[in-house]
């Protein structure tokens, strides 16, 4: 689809501008471009981000907490080469199931018998609370009819005979989710996870897309690609910006488009599920001009601009296309000379 603009020149004279629309497959590879490389950048920040903020203190106090609280509960192992925590399913992932199975009742065991995460919660004791799960009407496995856990001769509470280690290692791959369930009741707990999470969250994150985001929309066009406002993926694909009067868009109007893009496309699409991006994307996908929301509520036009130049202001236009005239026209002066002498030889 062709594009065309008539504007008056400073003599008075209408001009006529025409530009294809920037192709569907040419945009999106343009912003597919941009976005592997903002990702990039991204991680770069997130990495740099992230070791700023662990050293500050209120971080390195949560996360010593919630270290602690987690191992102390038994039903986490810190692996310090890894730095990571890890739950003792994962711990024990390559231990036969029959130690596994051992393993863990003891573990949860010693978890359900500490006051600071069982403090008469519910009305019950947490080894109370460990024996509901193997035994009763609310026991692991009732909803299947099985029964993990039965009473001996002398009625005291083993593992069903009858079961493979393997099948009883199901019931303490739900034992363990269960204790973490527990877990994160626990109020030092859940301090110091709503601390790392906001961290994350609300500074990592955000942060490391927003410097990426601002570098590639806003500061690249504004200092290398003030012609027509592109970005890299703009720039390889042969893509420009223009107002109505088919010149490149003011600054004003560049850093409206860049506003819209990032509060409302980048920042509220965070917190909506990507909606205002569907809808700007929907937008240049069907829309006749080819305007996504930005461009819209800036009054910009994406074309494709390979084979037509893309002018900085109204002047510069008038200027080059006289010269462009009048090298025309010296161009038919040439030949009709050279015609005069032909026919005088």
């Amino acid at each position: 689809m062709q594009t065309t603009s008539e504007t008056a020149t400073s003599t008075g004279q209408k001009v006529t501008l025409e530009y294809y629309k920037a192709p569907f497959g040419k945009r999106l590879f343009a912003f597919f471009f941009d976005l592997i490389l903002m990702s990039v950048v991204a991680l770069g920040f997130f990495a740099l981000t992230r070791l700023i903020l662990e050293r500050s203190s209120s971080y390195q106090s949560a996360f010593e907490t919630y270290v602690r609280v987690s191992t102390d509960s038994g039903l986490y192992v810190y692996e310090e080469t890894n730095d990571n925590l890890v739950t003792i399913k994962e711990y024990y992932s390559g231990e036969t199931y029959e130690v596994q199975n051992d393993k863990e009742e003891a573990a949860l065991t010693a978890f359900y018998q500490k006051d600071e995460f069982f403090d008469q919660q519910d009305s019950a004791s947490g080894l109370a609370l460990y024996q509901a799960q193997k035994i009763g009407e609310k026991r692991i496995g009732a909803s299947d009819s099985l029964d993990y856990f039965v009473y001996d001769s002398s009625h005291q509470l083993v593992s069903n005979p009858s079961y493979s280690a393997e099948k009883m290692n199901a019931f303490y791959d739900t034992a363990i989710n269960d204790g973490i369930q527990y877990l994160n009741n626990v109020d030092a707990y859940v301090a110091a996870s709503k601390t790392l999470s906001l961290s994350v969250n609300f500074i990592l994150i955000p942060c490391s897309i927003s410097l990426s985001f601002i570098i590639f929309e806003f500061l690249i066009p504004l200092i290398f690609f003030r012609r027509g406002w592109q970005s890299l993926g703009m720039k390889v694909f042969s893509l420009s910006l223009l107002n109505g009067m088919a010149i490149s868009p003011s600054f004003k109007s560049f850093l409206a488009r860049f506003l819209w893009m990032f509060f409302v496309e980048v920042l509220l699409s965070s917190m909506t599920f990507g909606v205002p991006i569907i809808v700007s994307f929907s937008m240049f996908a069907f829309r006749k001009d080819g305007q996504s929301f930005h461009d819209y509520m800036s009054g910009a036009y994406m074309v494709d601009s390979s084979e037509q130049s893309v002018y900085l202001s109204k002047e510069e236009r008038d200027i080059l296309l006289k010269k462009a005239e009048e090298t025309e026209a010296r161009t038919d002066l040439l030949f009709l000379e050279d015609e005069d002498k032909t026919k005088k030889s």
